[in-house]
């Protein structure tokens, strides 16, 4: 039988891990399984032969504190970071949709858009807290290089979360300048419709005259009308006064003639 002080020392961080890797990937249990016996080991368990194939006996246990900082440091944080880092990107993904759907449609609420920030910003607490507790005896560990990578994967997210903000930023200012583009465009729009009304007018004016040539139109016909008469009276008058004249003439020369013969029978 082997009797460890504490699981917080060098040996007792590899039979940590051995029991992990025995029960996860031997023995096939769940990740909650797993998550949980180890939890409970690192908190307050003495006896490890129920977890393990070795007779272990840990001396002082850590406690509550000790025990899930240990914990963390340990199992999560060497065997689950990466699938912490891969629900950090797909926040921020979702996010993303949740944002630009906002933006450009109706159907996403304000409420949407809270949700997905509580959940990055959720997400993201979350790796800072695997992070903090990162193992820091690394060098004295056979698995040395486990912080190094850690923190190289978080600057990578960090950089990559950077580039996804100033790429949404660079498309925002794109999306404002097509807007005023097209806010432009549709005052030009107006601007020639009400070019086109303005010579539609003027055309239909010219085809159809203007009241007032209508009227104008109607007094030179009514003037016309009453010359045409007053024109027919005047020939009339003529035509009489011309017969008159004939028949004065006629009377005179007849009168003339009677006188004539007249004088002749004298």
């Amino acid at each position: 039988m082997e009797q460890i002080q504490t699981l917080s020392t060098i040996r007792g961080r590899e039979i940590l891990r051995s029991i992990y890797r025995d029960m996860r990937f031997e023995r096939q249990l769940s990740s909650t399984a797993v998550l949980t016996a180890c939890l409970r080991i690192c908190i307050g368990e003495r006896d490890l032969m129920r977890y393990g194939r070795d007779d272990i006996t840990i001396v002082h246990p850590l406690g509550l504190f000790a025990g899930v900082s240990l914990w963390l440091q340990e199992i999560v944080n060497r065997f689950y970071f990466s699938t912490i880092s891969s629900l950090v990107y797909l926040g921020a993904a979702i996010l993303l949709l949740i944002v630009g759907a906002f933006r450009f449609t109706s159907f996403i609420g304000s409420e949407f858009v809270v949700a997905g920030i509580a959940l990055e910003a959720g997400l993201l607490m979350l790796l800072f807290v695997i992070m903090f507790f990162s193992p820091s005896d690394d060098y004295l560990d056979p698995d040395a290089g486990g912080a190094e990578d850690s923190e190289s994967e978080l600057n990578q997210i960090v950089r990559e979360i950077g580039e996804i903000s100033s790429d949404y930023a660079a498309f925002s200012n794109q999306v404002d300048d097509v807007t005023a583009t097209l806010s432009s465009l549709a005052a030009r729009q107006d601007q020639l419709i009400e070019v086109m009304r303005e010579s539609t007018r003027q055309n239909a004016l010219m085809v159809a005259p203007q009241p007032q040539l209508l009227e104008t139109m109607q007094k030179t016909n009514q003037a016309l009308h009453e010359f045409t008469e007053t024109v027919q009276n005047l020939v009339g008058a003529a035509q009489a006064l011309r017969r008159e004249e004939v028949e004065r003439s006629v009377r005179q020369e007849v009168e003339r003639l009677l006188a004539g013969r007249l004088n002749d029978k004298q």
